[in-house]
């Protein structure tokens, strides 16, 4: 089975507060305030991976011809969250597509699992040591897109919004990651999830195109009319059905 996996995160306050100067009070400006010390101190305002706290981990899961099955995603507390995540793929053992998912998802979910005593076993097992989740330059476990896009680092800057709208998919086309904190902190919970939901659709939809690109799928139209099929009736679905609709018109 395949599963397309990103994660949307915000400052852990408690976190922030112990280690950053903080003057404010209100949840936002703290966080803010943690952006502009770290972009003072390096040149960046990104935190350091310990400090993102999970909110939610979106999900296509697909077969591996490509077809979609579906869309979800897990929610609630982070631990709550990190835990289920870590149990799905302990029992299915799928095949993991991200954008940017060795560089940042994993190892951040790696450490916040830390806080929780949680177990990942199944990523740890080299049973085969040149192919599993870990070996970098392997598809068949994790397939990271921005490193076989980029050619594992040959080519630099690569984004998932840009390089989704040059391929003809909706991209980032209502909110942006560096809202999600300011979404969180003002209780537009379910706004993040169906963000994180259309990333990983994206991110998904530019998988079949890699597998194209790579002469694996014969069935490319008749995906995408399934996948038209079964999108959820969420804020992101007109847009996806409307490019959808216009990919197989062209293809």
């Amino acid at each position: 089975m395949i599963l397309v996996f990103d994660c949307e995160t915000i400052p852990d306050l408690e976190l922030v507060k112990s280690q950053y100067t903080i003057t404010q009070e209100k949840d936002y400006l703290i966080a803010q305030e943690a952006f502009f010390e770290q972009e003072k101190n390096t040149g960046s305002s990104f935190l350091p991976i310990p400090f993102h706290e999970v909110v939610v981990i979106s999900c296509v899961a697909a077969k591996e011809n490509g077809e979609f099955i579906k869309v979800g995603s897990f929610i609630g507390k982070e631990e709550q969250i990190i835990s289920d995540f870590f149990a799905y793929i302990n029992k299915t053992k799928p095949k993991l597509i991200s954008f940017n998912g060795r560089a940042f998802d994993i190892p951040m979910l790696l450490v916040r699992a830390l806080k929780y005593n949680l177990s990942l076993p199944v990523y740890f097992d080299n049973t085969d040591k040149w192919n599993n989740y870990r070996s970098r330059y392997s598809e068949d476990f994790h397939l990271d897109l921005i490193e076989v896009l980029g050619n594992y680092g040959a080519v630099r800057g690569l984004k998932l919004d840009v390089i989704a709208q040059m391929a003809g998919l909706p991209g980032k086309f209502d909110v942006h990651g560096d809202e999600v904190y300011k979404l969180y902190f003002d209780g537009e919970y379910q706004k993040i999830v169906e963000y994180c939901e259309s990333d990983v659709l994206n991110t998904y939809w530019l998988w079949l195109k890699y597998e194209l690109l790579k002469g694996n799928l014969n069935n490319y139209k008749y995906i995408l009319q399934d996948f038209a099929t079964k999108l959820p009736k969420k804020s992101y679905y007109q847009i996806f059905n409307d490019y959808i609709q216009k990919e197989i018109n062209n293809a």
